[in-house]
């Protein structure tokens, strides 16, 4: 199906046969899968590049410069967060709200009222990708790097590389899995920050990638989207 707003979908959230879908011209959109519902989302202004479920609630990051928080019964805003730079990328755990800001922060929220609890300046360059559960908070950046904080205090523990834009990173449990401009797919133990796996296969840059269990999905500009063994490494499946 065609996007409302006919403007290309840049990023897609699902929880069961709900789908959100964020378009490059500030449309939010979420779609009953069974019964093709759609509902409008209506608020941001400019390209909506990341989407999440979490409960609940969807909240969105875009380059209108806002995180929004909306109720996913009746898709009411519940709460706008004023950033003052470009969102990547946003991720949340229970009472914390996190943003990857294309101004090389990452900026930690209160998810009741929006207050701002922390900035993290160690990036170097875009914050592109953000990550949080429990423990850990992972951010990928321009700057080739994931970098792994401590929660709840988000004192910078350990940082990993790539060779090129890190784009997209996963948490779960001991496994962090990013995905690069330089292609590859990469496999951390979050413990030790030891490279588990380096994933080759895909042919231009790793847009995205998921972590469940024991398998993970990426997806590129090769137009493919490939699954992959978390414990082996192995490529499962290739979905063109």
């Amino acid at each position: 199906m065609n996007t409302p707003d006919n403007e290309v979908a840049i990023t897609v959230a699902v929880q069961g046969n709900l789908t959100a879908v964020g378009t490059f011209g500030g449309g939010l959109f979420l779609v009953d899968l069974a019964t093709a519902y759609l509902h409008a989302l209506q608020g941001h202004t400019n390209a909506v590049w990341s989407v999440i479920f979490d409960g609940d609630e969807i909240i969105s990051g875009s380059e209108d410069q806002t995180v929004r928080v909306w109720d996913k019964i009746s898709g009411r805003e519940t709460l706008r967060i004023d950033v003052g730079a470009i969102i990547w990328s946003v991720a949340a755990h229970e009472n914390l709200l996190v943003a990857g800001l294309g101004n090389s922060t990452v900026r930690v929220f209160d998810r009741a009222s929006g207050g701002l609890r922390h900035v993290l300046t160690e990036a170097t360059g875009e914050v592109t990708a953000v990550a949080i559960d429990a423990q850990r908070m992972v951010s990928g950046s321009a700057d080739y790097k994931v970098r792994v904080y401590a929660v709840p205090s988000f004192q910078l523990v350990r940082v990993l590389g790539h060779t090129d834009w890190v784009y997209s990173v996963a948490l779960e449990g001991d496994r962090i899995v990013s995905g690069s401009r330089d292609n590859t797919v990469r496999v951390w133990d979050a413990r030790s920050g030891d490279a588990l796996h380096v994933l080759q296969g895909h042919s231009d840059f790793v847009n995205s990638v998921s972590l469940l269990g024991s398998e993970i999905v990426s997806g590129s500009d090769d137009g493919s989207v490939r699954i992959w063994d978390a414990e082996t490494g192995a490529s499962t499946r290739v979905l063109d």
